[in-house]
């Protein structure tokens, strides 16, 4: 009975023992290796190393599916062998955040016996890389600075000029629309002209810039003599804007002092700006005595004037308005150089083009002149069709 016992037990061990032997000798299962990039970031290129155990039968192909987190994946069926690297650019929609992706590696034998590996991994956010804008192109004519820029990035475009000495714009700053900037510029002294430089600028609002010097010249404008003229001092504007309108004269055939009854007459939709009424050139106090005035030597603020309530749009039919304004300053001599003879500023109610005259005297004394004696005289001409005279606007929405 012992020996049996004896037997059944080291036949048990020995049964054991060679079991054991089979565990240890059977090889483990063919895994894959990814070896992931460190510090990814939207925008930038990462190599991805895979390596695998080799099974089946060679030759191997690869498949990589990026979840997203790429620009592209590694098509099925692409030939492989053990490591395959792989340099993708990284995609990350976030400009302020990682975001997470899932990948999924497949490698196919020869017998389409497959390993496969998942798993997730980061990118960080994408770092934007700005572009500078640039300046194209910039053409000066018939009183408008015309400048075309462009943008890698298609950022919005904000566009600054300077005012060179003697020169005025309407606007110093315009965004550009469509790629073009556009910004009326008159001398300050119409019957001077003005020449000078100017610096562009373009800004797309994210540190890029370009910038230019350019050189503006604006000719003189001559005013026959013994005629008159309105002339807005910008070609453009928006229904936003305030457009100086400034009314000048050729010398006189006769002795002048005072001006009366000047009716400026344009397309019904502007508006007087209360407080624009100013006698002599554009700037200064509304009764300074500037310009041509100077020279008579009045009374110093000695004027009468209308007051704005008076100032009012008239209706003289064929869809044209009419403002009248007098200047009759208190003291002082005729003279016969002519010059600014008062500026106003006009806002507008509605887009389009309108253009100045000056109504010519008719039954009711409207726009003529008067010396000293109080002896009336009328303008030669005040048509204000004369070459050169640049005397319409053209008014858009902002």
């Amino acid at each position: 009975m012992i020996t049996n016992r004896f037997a059944i037990v080291l036949i048990i061990l020995i049964g054991l023992l060679l079991a054991g032997c089979r565990t240890a000798n059977t090889p483990d299962e063919p895994q894959i290796f990814m070896t992931i990039p460190q510090n990814m970031a939207g925008g930038v290129d990462a190599t991805w190393t895979v390596t695998w155990d080799a099974f089946g039968t060679p030759p191997y192909t690869i498949a990589m599916t990026m979840g997203g987190g790429t620009t592209a994946d590694v098509a099925g069926g692409t030939a492989a062998t053990s490591p395959f690297s792989q340099t993708f650019t990284m995609v990350n929609a976030s400009t302020t955040a990682a975001a997470t992706y899932t990948y999924t590696v497949t490698i196919t034998d020869a017998a389409a016996a497959t390993l496969t590996a998942t798993d997730t991994y980061t990118v960080g956010a994408t770092t934007v890389t700005n572009n500078d804008p640039s300046i194209d192109n910039a053409v000066f004519a018939n009183g408008v600075l015309t400048v075309t820029v462009s943008d890698p990035d298609n950022d919005t475009l904000t566009v600054t000029i300077t005012e060179p000495t003697g020169l005025s714009a309407d606007a110093t700053s315009v965004t550009a629309v469509s790629g073009v900037a556009e910004f009326a510029i008159a001398p300050d002294d119409i019957l001077a002209g003005a020449s000078g430089d100017t610096t562009i600028t373009v800004d797309d609002g994210n540190g890029g810039t370009d910038s230019m010097t350019y050189t503006l010249t604006v000719a003189a404008i001559s005013i026959p003599a013994d005629t008159l003229a309105a002339i807005p001092l910008a070609t453009a504007a928006t229904t936003d804007d305030t457009v100086t309108i400034v009314v000048v004269s050729g010398t006189f055939a006769n002795p002048f002092r005072y001006m009366n009854g000047c009716g400026i007459t344009m397309e019904e939709g502007p508006d007087y700006v209360a407080g624009t009424f100013n006698i002599g050139a554009p700037g200064g106090a509304q009764k300074d005595f500037d310009g041509i005035w100077a020279t008579m030597d009045p009374v110093p603020d000695g004027v009468l004037m209308p007051d704005d309530v008076m100032l009012q749009a008239i209706d003289i039919g064929g869809g044209l308005i009419r403002y009248d304004f007098n200047v009759t300053p208190i003291g002082g001599s005729d003279i016969t150089t002519g010059g600014v003879l008062f500026n106003v500023g006009l806002s507008f109610d509605d887009p389009g083009t309108y253009t100045f005259g000056i109504q010519e005297f008719n039954l009711v004394k409207r726009t003529y002149y008067s010396d000293g004696d109080a002896t009336d005289y009328n303008w030669g001409d005040i048509s204000n069709d004369y070459t050169g005279v640049p005397n319409s606007i053209v008014v858009t929405a902002p």
